[in-house]
């Protein structure tokens, strides 16, 4: 009996220090509190086709007022929420007529309202107004390479209206401007460097300065290509571990250049720095909040708030970002070994279960007066830091 209350005093200490650690380090900016874990108006969704209803969501993105665009794949439509979930329309439906839709795969959304919609079974891009209704399309006709689209995936808008799209059965990033007409295409075009999949774009993004970021899902890994197609940086491959992936695909950069990817197969999202740095990731399979099954698509709005299309769970869930004080590393610095041994024990235990995310919460409900203490008093520091030392020794104990 004294060993249980000993191990669950110590899970409960341990908390508000895995939370710290998060914070700051691998798993650097999600904020564990009501946001992230989908309490009102942050995860909507169930399978069926009824208004706020998915089969298979898989592309995202949000326009400048905040409106969040669902490619609805299986129910071949496109359908527009609130940032709290809140339904506000749909449209489309199948076939292959102007405004039908075959398998949307992806959307983008233009700085005028203009919504690009990744039609692939119709081998096209179709551009419709913020209501939904038919503007445009354009893809099949043409030579390979030069306007021909044949596997389209992903699709983006930069700031200057220009769109991208991912063919990836010609390894191209095609380049159009706002009326579909072509300019250029960079890619391997016929998997001219001999190996089975050279270059096979997936998800789109572009920053702001114009960078395009393309996952490339056959090969996982990612690429940052300047505005003119110039390759700047790539990085990923197939694994588990940090910076590597099993099959990326939604992929979004904020307004500060950070890079969110999707992880499909480890069901996760891992965030980088405009260079590929690794920075942090967070998610696992499940169906609970803040776990995945297959996620696809993702975008973030202007408030840093990132939506990821939850795909075979048919629910979209919204993640909050934060900056609060990080009092483990701000005792132990970045790179304690230390800090590696709490994160393992929160990721793999705590914030998988409903006191772990109670705990959690409670750390940021508390962070904000400890940590100014800490920084006014040089001795308390000090002795806060060996009474952290210590207790994370017996911790790594306990977590082997």
């Amino acid at each position: 009996m004294r060993k249980y209350i000993l191990t669950v005093a110590c899970c409960c200490i341990a908390c508000t220090c895995f939370a710290s650690a998060g914070s700051r380090g691998e798993l650097k900016t999600i904020k564990h509190s009501e946001q992230s874990y989908g309490k009102p108006g942050t995860v909507w969704g169930a399978e069926g086709a009824e208004d706020g209803e998915f089969r298979g969501p898989s592309g995202m993105a949000v326009d400048s007022a905040g409106n969040i665009y669902v490619a609805d794949t299986g129910n071949d439509r496109i359908q527009v929420f609130k940032r709290n979930g809140r339904f506000i329309a749909a449209w489309g439906s199948s076939g292959s007529g102007e405004g039908k839709l075959g398998s949307p795969g992806d959307v983008a959304v233009d700085a005028e309202g203009n919504v690009y919609v990744v039609d692939p079974e119709n081998f096209r891009i179709q551009k419709f107004d913020n209501d939904g209704n038919y503007a445009a399309s354009w893809g099949p006709e043409g030579e390979i390479g030069s306007g021909f689209i044949r596997e389209p995936v992903g699709v983006a808008v930069d700031a200057e209206g220009y769109v991208y799209v991912a063919d990836a059965w010609q390894g191209l990033i095609l380049l159009y401007d706002t009326q579909g007409s072509f300019i250029t295409a960079w890619g391997d075009t016929l998997n001219e460097n001999g190996g089975m999949f050279p270059f096979r774009p997936t998800y789109l993004a572009v920053d702001s300065t114009g960078n395009v970021f393309s996952t490339d899902y056959y090969n996982n890994r990612v690429y940052k290509f300047d505005a003119s197609g110039t390759l700047i940086a790539a990085w990923g491959s197939k694994g588990s571990g940090a910076g590597e992936f099993s099959y990326p695909s939604g992929i979004a950069v904020d307004s500060s250049g950070t890079v969110f990817v999707v992880d499909t197969f480890n069901n996760r999202v891992q965030q980088f720095d405009n260079a590929g740095n690794f920075i942090g990731g967070w998610g696992f399979e499940g169906d609970g909040h803040g776990a995945f099954n297959w996620p696809l698509g993702i975008t973030v709005d202007a408030s840093g708030r990132i939506y990821i299309a939850d795909t075979f769970n048919n629910r979209i869930q919204a993640f909050d970002f934060s900056d609060k004080p990080c009092i483990v590393t701000s005792l132990l610095g970045e790179t304690d070994s230390s800090v590696a041994t709490i994160r393992n024990f929160r990721d793999t235990v705590l914030a998988r279960n409903a006191a772990g995310r109670q705990l959690i919460d409670l750390y940021y409900g508390t962070s904000g007066m400890i940590h100014p203490l800490l920084e006014k008093s040089p001795p308390v520091k000090k002795t806060a830091k060996i009474i952290l030392k210590s207790f994370l020794s017996l911790m790594a104990i306990i977590v082997r």
